[in-house]
């Protein structure tokens, strides 16, 4: 099975007007999500792209300077900031998370209030780490061991997501599993966004 949902449906065919991508470093969200968005024209949203604007540094900088304490703030503020500028603007967006954004706690409970659907972009471990040796910028990514460790931690949180989608696949098969969900096409009017305070 490459999609379940974890969580009843939010509302009686009611299209969400904001979705999150969530998932471990590797697991697609950016790629994903950008043909996501393209596919539906909505506007694509980078969560760790909005804190490097933001900060004016690369959030390995940020790590290093500053600490995963105080990155997690700002990325709480960016989250809320992202939801509150979609909800103004009435504009469809696809939000792709950071890897450790779903497992802060309290963030799983802000966006079920707000309203926003989550997206569990699932690999599996051997997959994810493939991925994460040939790229740069992971702060977190230190050695295997460590990498296993941190999965292990955070897959209760990308569990609790609404739904998985399989994305050791092409991303356009991904993408079109998505689609095929159902919760981007269905009638009735926008959901309402409720932007409260996010988790800190």
């Amino acid at each position: 099975m490459t999609s379940s949902s974890a969580l009843p449906p939010r509302g009686p065919s009611a299209r969400p007007q904001v979705i999150c991508l969530a998932g471990f470093m590797g697991s697609g969200k950016t790629t994903v999500g950008a043909l996501l968005a393209r596919q539906l024209a909505w506007r694509f949203v980078d969560l760790d792209e909005r804190i490097e604007t933001a900060s004016g540094i690369s959030i390995p900088q940020f790590f290093e300077r500053f600490g995963e304490p105080a990155f997690r703030q700002l990325e709480a503020d960016q989250l809320r900031a992202a939801l509150g500028r979609a909800s103004e603007d009435q504009a469809g967006t696809v939000l792709a998370l950071g890897g450790g954004t779903y497992a802060q706690p309290g963030c799983p409970e802000f966006l079920r209030a707000a309203g926003v659907p989550v997206l569990w972009l699932d690999s599996h471990p051997e997959v994810l780490l493939s991925r994460c040796m040939t790229m740069t910028g992971r702060p977190l990514f230190r050695d295997e061991e460590s990498f296993r460790a941190l999965y292990t931690q955070r897959l209760p949180s990308y569990q609790s997501a609404d739904h998985r989608i399989d994305s050791s696949v092409e991303p356009a098969q991904a993408v079109a599993e998505i689609l095929r969900l159902g919760i981007l096409s269905g009638g009735g009017s926008e959901a309402h966004l409720v932007v409260e305070k996010p988790p800190a």
